[in-house]
């Protein structure tokens, strides 16, 4: 019996996901310079999915004695998304992404709190070196003069608005995060310089 085998090519095409763990990577390379945040070394960490899938992965860490303890601070790329092709020759495709920075919280901390221990202290600064790696890449061709269109939420106590009668947190875990929305990027066809 024989199989018929498909025979692939490398394919030097940026898929999104590659592209923001990249950017990830270089926000991790940064963070972990002395004095620049007190986070776990080689954090943050990164994952890429649908919010079910990134809650499964959280959940398998969970049971991994190696892992429950690299989760956060984690930079999530929110998927799906669409991406316009064909629009320019110079551009791969656009898309707007939906990034999450989460970290770990406390159920007893107020407001303040949460702002004096996740936000001044990790999650601003984990956004913007996210927003600085970003424009500085070489792989947008509309991330420059220190600007990218996006919105920019924080969350508090993620996901316990019970006022809108939401009682559940979005993840497993007790979080507060910052979450980007419509961050509009043009993936370069062919970076510059290469």
């Amino acid at each position: 019996m024989s199989y018929n085998t498909i025979s692939r090519k490398p394919t030097t095409a940026a898929f999104w996901v590659d592209v923001i763990e990249n950017i990830v990577t270089e926000v991790r390379n940064d963070a972990d310079k002395p004095g620049v945040l007190l986070i776990p070394a080689d954090s943050p960490y990164y994952l890429h999915g649908h919010p079910l899938d990134i809650i499964k992965v959280l959940n398998q860490k969970d049971r991994s004695p190696t892992n429950k303890s690299k989760k956060y601070p984690l930079i999530a790329l929110l998927q799906d998304f669409t991406e316009t092709i064909g629009t320019n020759q110079k551009i791969k495709s656009s898309a707007s992404l939906n990034i999450l920075i989460a970290y770990s919280t406390k159920s007893e901390y107020d407001s303040a709190q949460r702002y004096d221990n996740s936000f001044r202290d990790i999650l601003y600064p984990l956004y913007d070196l996210l927003i600085e790696k970003i424009i500085s890449s070489n792989m947008f061709l509309n991330a420059s003069d220190n600007l990218t269109s996006h919105d920019k939420i924080d969350r508090l106590y993620w996901g316990r608005g019970e006022t809108k009668g939401n009682v559940s947190v979005v993840f497993n875990d007790l979080i507060d995060a910052i979450e980007i929305q419509n961050l509009q990027l043009d993936l370069r066809l062919v970076p510059k310089n290469c």
